[in-house]
């Protein structure tokens, strides 16, 4: 664990200095930064949060809005807090029971309304000055096993023929990507933050995979890693990001691509110090969040940089 900030990334045709919290905050002065996404988010938002404590002491928890997990920092009026919206639209849970009532033996699918965005979103339209989305971690048949599938609804209909999820999650994004550009300012800046690799060595979360990894991976090893057409349990960032790439083409998004930079870092990962005694039994280890401080902070130091370059450009 102790050698996980041995390691740095070092642009090779620029500089990407450390985040300045008091300088930050003080060019974000009476303005709002907004993630929403999966549990990925909520890590990166975490190491903002940390990053950005020491810059005000009297920063005070902040849970409005539907916001999951948030701060306000009132030496500087500004709000920065995360949205969980695991899969970005609307879903819940459908049970279907049996003939005979017995509950005990219900069976169900998750609705998936493809066009609607999920609550905890939905009206943070005009309160934010900058947003991060991501989705994509959820999407994968360890999440939604085929007992329990996703079911896509477009105008309070299902899809006929049924989707795949590979599938659903396109016609989710095409349908997201439109919503926010017609609904959030177009003053608002916006990132697509690209998918954060997992690292699981010799299965899934859920079959024993692990990451009991003391160094980096080597660039030579990527590939074997991450490459769709190896067809590895972590094909997954790769994979996703085309399907990204392609709904936010030719948008007012600017991509935060922290995929290849994070690949390397098969090191980085809580692994099995989860915190509880039992969580790896329970859980198997956590080869996808990240260890705290260590590579989201990185995530910090360029999406500041981001944003400060566009606030100077105002």
């Amino acid at each position: 664990m102790g050698t996980i900030n041995s390691w740095k990334w070092v642009p090779q045709t620029c500089d990407l200095p450390q985040i300045d919290p008091f300088r930050f905050l003080d060019l974000m002065r009476n303005r709002n930064i907004g993630f929403v996404g999966d549990s990925l988010n909520e890590n990166f938002l975490t190491s903002f949060l940390c990053s950005l404590r020491v810059a005000d002491l009297g920063a005070k928890k902040w849970k409005r809005k539907g916001a999951w997990k948030g701060a306000y920092f009132p030496t500087f009026n500004v709000t920065v807090a995360y949205h969980r919206a695991v899969l970005l639209a609307k879903y819940k849970w459908q049970p279907k029971y049996s003939a005979s009532g017995d509950q005990s033996q219900s069976e169900g699918v998750y609705r998936v309304d493809v066009d609607i965005p999920a609550d905890d979103w939905a009206n943070i339209t005009n309160f934010y000055d900058v947003l991060v989305f991501n989705t994509g971690h959820w999407w994968g048949y360890d999440k939604f096993p085929k007992e329990k599938p996703l079911v896509f609804y477009r105008a309070g209909q299902p899809i006929v023929p049924a989707l795949e999820m590979m599938d659903g999650l396109k016609l989710v994004l095409k349908h997201m990507v439109s919503h926010i550009q017609k609904e959030i300012p177009g003053k608002t800046l916006k990132f697509w933050r690209l998918q954060s690799p997992r690292h699981f060595y010799g299965g899934e979360w859920n079959q024993n995979g692990s990451c009991l990894f003391n160094e980096p991976l080597e660039e030579s090893q990527l590939d074997i890693w991450f490459d769709p057409s190896n067809n590895g349990v972590n094909r997954e960032a790769r994979t996703i990001n085309r399907l990204i790439d392609e709904a936010i083409r030719d948008t007012d998004f600017e991509v935060l691509d922290l995929t290849h930079l994070s690949e390397f870092r098969a090191d980085a990962h809580p692994a099995i110090w989860l915190g509880r005694q039992d969580a790896v039994a329970v859980w198997g280890q956590d080869c996808m969040h990240w260890c705290l401080p260590g590579v989201p902070d990185t995530w910090v130091d360029i999406l500041s940089k981001l944003i400060s370059h566009h606030l100077k450009m105002e």
